[in-house]
């Protein structure tokens, strides 16, 4: 369904008109409970996150990890901990701390930043560009816990939630606690990294401030990283609620070693005799982030929970890069401002229990990206992009208790997006002789997103569940602006990416053994995808994922606990010319163990194994390349110690030191040659800390 026209005419389909008296029947309910509330309550423990307090029952495949996972694990970086998980990839294309990684659930390849919707503290960091996630900009000792939904995130979550959500959620002070803590860690690479913290509340006020630093060199040449980032959460707790503010900052400097290229037919090869060379060596992207967070949260006396947020993300990108002889500078600019009210209801109804959320996102994208062969002539760009993008959205989520046993959600969203946009030429600039412009762009879309699911519980540990649902995702500004056929630049039209999905699964959660095992379907209509053989991008003919993954995890001792996951991902092309290939960089297996032994009071002990399968090269679609990027595994491992105020811990990294790479480009002009990006070997880290209390 699509709006026509600037005002837009909307559609009368019948999926429409349920939407819309849902929503009227939603806010008629809103607004007598409203009516009735008062103010006489307790304090309110609302989090950040849209999650059902009752996430046991709700019909989703939903990880939760917590902070004492992250402190033990031997994964360094978020991506790496990540990766653990079932179902979840990691591709790191910059190196060095995994920075601006890409993350992919459910094997999207290529286009996984779009299709992996990563959220702070509930509020979006996926960009109306293709820019990766800076991962290193959120300090990995404030996090809280990192909630991961696969599949059907659309419609508390909105577009882009195609594979799933990854909601990571930050510390907040807790009253009567007071923590101070100073870290320092030293490792391979010339690496130094230093953490401080600061968490005190009383029954009315809290902060609790984050801050760190990281000076490494990197694995590969020109790869230097200098990140500096702090985070702070306050809180002003009142009678039933609290007015809260959450602000940040990052600075991150970050040298790009660039590609190892392979060519059987002239003898090279970089990846295997100078993995860790470059032939960018003044390649770089900075970064600079800045982002505030207010508003308030209110519980009233007849169930309602209810939060009123607004939020300001400004975000500066420096980048040079020296493309095959053309150079290219960016200068880029991206201000986001979002308004996100929502508010959660449990009322009694015809003898079922609900647990209903109800909200509105909107959010407003200014973006502008200057253009020219150097950052020394970056004031007389050759080109400057603008672009403005306006999102709003309203959604309903109801999880239904209609007995102990059964539990039914429906969701519904209806999002509606509109775009400008302009690139101002100068053929006089340095560099634009021979270029061209692409003029003005607009355009409307209207999307609708939802959910049905259903949960059994069986007995208290053993439960069932399925859920089908639509997702969207819309074409970013970095896929709307691009050449032609003709070498020529333009704005393309780029219609809708849309996704109906089919997932059931079955937990088992008892005191020593638990586990999952889920399996999924979707079923994807104009897919966006960049064609290698164009060198567009395009809506494809229709695609599909299918797949099952499975945990488990077995605590035989109170001291000790193992976990699994494996994963089996089947990503085709279902229709058109590359009909029955399989997606680049989506490998069909991943696995991974996870182990923990509480020594004793003083130590403790964790390790980690991933394997990655092999998969297709990047721009191979036609899947007759010959080669594919070899599968690897990575063992680490990690020594804990505590004593009174110290802490200390000692890890090992790839510790059988594989020489892998996980992400790699085929030419489409020369037959066997491939670019590669080499994936770090062996390294060691220590670190040491003290708490000031």
């Amino acid at each position: 369904m699509k709006l026509n026209g600037a005002a837009g005419t909307l559609g009368s389909s019948a999926l429409t008109k349920i939407i819309l008296k849902f929503y009227f029947c939603s806010f008629l309910s809103l607004t007598s409970f409203v009516s009735a509330a008062s103010f006489d309550l307790d304090p309110l423990t609302v989090v950040s996150t849209r999650l059902d307090k009752e996430i046991a029952y709700a019909p989703k495949n939903v990880t939760i990890i917590s902070s004492e996972q992250i402190e033990r694990s031997p994964a360094k970086t978020i991506p790496e901990l990540l990766s653990l998980e079932a179902g979840i990839l990691s591709r790191s294309t910059f190196g060095n701390s995994a920075v601006r990684s890409t993350i992919d659930i459910r094997g999207f390849g290529a286009s996984s930043t779009q299709n992996t919707l990563i959220l702070l503290d509930g509020r979006r960091l996926n960009d109306v560009d293709l820019s990766s996630v800076n991962y290193t900009s959120i300090p990995i000792n404030n996090i809280e816990r990192i909630e991961v939904v696969r599949g059907s995130g659309g419609v508390l979550y909105g577009d882009g939630a195609v594979g799933g959500v990854i909601n990571i959620i930050t510390k907040r002070a807790s009253p009567g606690k007071k923590t101070v803590l100073a870290k320092a860690a030293f490792g391979s690479f010339a690496t130094s990294e230093f953490k401080g913290g600061l968490s005190t509340a009383t029954e009315k006020y809290g902060i609790n401030i984050a801050a760190n630093y990281i000076d490494s060199n990197g694995y590969r040449s020109n790869n230097d990283l200098r990140q500096k980032n702090i985070q702070a959460d306050l809180r002003r707790d009142h009678v039933g609620g609290e007015i809260f503010v959450k602000t940040g900052a990052s600075d991150q400097d970050l040298d790009l070693p660039g590609n190892r290229t392979v060519d059987p037919t002239i003898g090279l090869d970089e990846l295997g005799r100078d993995r860790r060379g470059t032939n960018t060596p003044d390649d770089y992207a900075n970064e600079k982030i800045e982002f505030i967070t207010a508003g308030i949260k209110q519980k009233f006396n007849n169930g309602i929970d209810a939060i009123f947020d607004v939020g300001f993300r400004h975000k500066n990108q420096n980048t040079f890069l020296e493309q095959a002889g053309f150079p290219n500078s960016l200068d880029t600019d991206l201000d986001v401002w979002s308004f996100t009210p929502r508010m959660k209801l449990e009322p009694e109804l015809f003898s079922t229990s609900h647990n209903l959320t109800v909200g509105a996102d909107i959010y407003y994208y200014n973006y502008n990206s200057d253009t020219a062969p150097t950052f020394a002539t970056i004031n007389t760009p050759v080109h400057k992009v603008g672009m403005d993008q306006e999102s709003y959205a309203i959604y309903a989520n109801d999880l239904v208790g209609i007995t102990d046993a059964f539990y039914f959600e429906f969701g519904i969203r209806l999002q509606h997006i509109n775009v400008s946009a302009k690139d101002q030429f100068d053929a006089t600039a340095p560099g634009g002789a021979f270029d061209s412009g692409a003029g003005v762009f607009s355009k409307d879309d209207t999307e609708e997103m939802y959910n049905l699911g259903l949960r059994y519980l069986f007995n208290d540990v053993l439960s069932v569940y399925g859920n089908v649902g639509r997702s969207v995702r819309f074409g970013a500004i970095d896929e709307i602006y691009q050449f032609n056929a003709l070498f020529l630049r333009e704005f393309s039209v780029i219609d809708p990416q849309t996704s109906k999905h089919l997932d059931v699964g079955l937990n088992y959660d008892a005191e020593k053994i638990s586990g999952s095992v889920s399996a999924y379907y979707m079923d994807l209509k104009d897919e966006i995808h960049f064609n290698p053989a164009t060198f567009t991008n395009l809506n494809l003919d229709p695609t599909e994922r299918k797949g099952i993954e499975l945990t488990v995890k077995f605590t035989p001792l109170v001291n000790f606990s193992i976990n699994g996951n494996y994963a089996y991902i089947e990503s085709t092309f279902d229709e058109g010319p590359f009909a029955g290939n399989e997606v680049p960089l989506v490998p069909k297996h991943t696995a991974s163990l996870y182990a923990n032994w509480d020594i004793n009071h003083y130590f403790s002990l964790a390790t980690s194994w991933r394997y990655v399968g092999k998969k297709r090269f990047d721009n191979d679609q036609t899947n007759d390349f010959g080669q594919e990027i070899p599968n690897y595994d990575i063992w680490d491992l990690k020594l804990t110690g505590s004593y009174q105020a110290w802490s200390s811990s000692f890890s090992i990294n790839n510790i059988l030191d594989e020489k892998a790479f996980d992400f790699g480009v085929r030419s489409t002009g020369v037959a066997g040659r491939y670019n590669g990006q080499p994936l770090p070997e062996r390294s060691f880290t220590i670190s040491i800390g003290y708490n000031f209390n």
